[in-house]
């Protein structure tokens, strides 16, 4: 049984990263404001995306030689408080950067002859450190969602990519793929990650696009978590509560990691995603009597 069976419909997440300084205050915000708590990825402290992991500065997580700091910065404030109080469903999310992304970073472009034999290298690396990550949860009673972040991904979909992510996905007892841009899907469902995270706001997803992404999902045994606020306009926007019909997924989130706002910005992302879940779930109790529920319960 798939832990997310643990989880009520539309319960809330973040993409990653958060517009903090101080990773107690950050880890603060993230259990009282996100039903699944996650480790905030802290750009202020960790660096970019791609720096967090592939850095030569040994006081940042990464992959440096002389690495002395195996954890991101808001790690020990995380586990702190999940040990505290445990979320009653006993599940956390953790993120990492894709092998993808940052063989990207490292200089090789979707046309490189050896982008698939990095990444893949790139991928045993990080899940020597994610299994370390996932242990410690574990002896906390607790299991990691563990999702990649890949959002160029779709520009290196012609390469042979499917088995690069296995390093990571061993190790993970729940294994996601977050993509914020354009949405690779025949690369994604070779691969079969356990969910697929992406931005629903795109275009290409609003109205009859949502659904059909989730059912396409679902028929393949991959469940959707859809990013259903816009962090990138002025006023963060939501998509209409009701804009995932019947089709209610375990997991919702904003579109993408809110690492460029500022801290009220992301409360207002929080919240605004909060009010989604609600009137989501209220819409599928009118419209269908409840019959939306499966794909958070578990089937699908």
């Amino acid at each position: 049984m798939t832990p997310l069976r643990r989880l009520g419909p539309c319960a809330t997440t973040g993409v990653g990263s958060l517009p903090f300084a101080d990773p107690v205050a950050a880890v603060a915000h993230v259990r009282a404001a996100y039903d699944v708590p996650f480790c905030p990825q802290l750009p202020a402290l960790d660096g970019d995306m791609v720096a967090e992991w592939v850095t030569a500065d040994p006081g940042r997580c990464g992959f440096s030689e002389e690495r002395q700091r195996p954890h991101p910065a808001a790690w020990d404030a995380f586990v702190a408080s999940l040990a505290a109080t445990p979320p009653i469903h006993g599940l956390a999310k953790l993120q990492v950067t894709g092998p993808v992304t940052l063989a990207f970073g490292l200089g090789r472009t979707p046309g490189s002859p050896d982008l698939t034999g990095l990444a893949r290298d790139l991928a045993r690396w990080a899940g020597a450190t994610l299994q370390a990550w996932v242990a410690e949860l574990a002896e906390l009673g607790l299991t990691a969602i563990v999702v990649v972040d890949e959002p160029g991904l779709a520009c290196a979909a012609g390469a042979p990519l499917a088995d690069v992510w296995d390093a990571i996905r061993a190790v993970a007892p729940v294994f996601g793929m977050h993509v914020c841009g354009a949405v690779p899907w025949s690369l994604l469902c070779a691969v079969q990650p356990d969910l697929v995270s992406f931005d629903a706001c795109r275009a290409e997803h609003r109205g009859h696009g949502m659904s059909d992404a989730v059912r396409a999902l679902r028929r393949r045994g991959i469940r959707a978590v859809p990013g259903v606020i816009d962090v990138a306009a002025p006023t963060p926007d939501a998509l209409p509560g009701d804009a995932l019909g019947d089709l209610l997924p375990a997991l919702i989130t904003p579109a993408c990691g809110t690492g460029l706002c500022t801290p009220d910005q992301e409360r207002t992302i929080a919240a605004r995603l909060r009010r989604f879940a609600a009137d989501a779930r209220a819409a599928a109790r009118r419209g269908e009597g409840g019959r939306g529920y499966p794909e958070a319960a578990g089937g699908g």
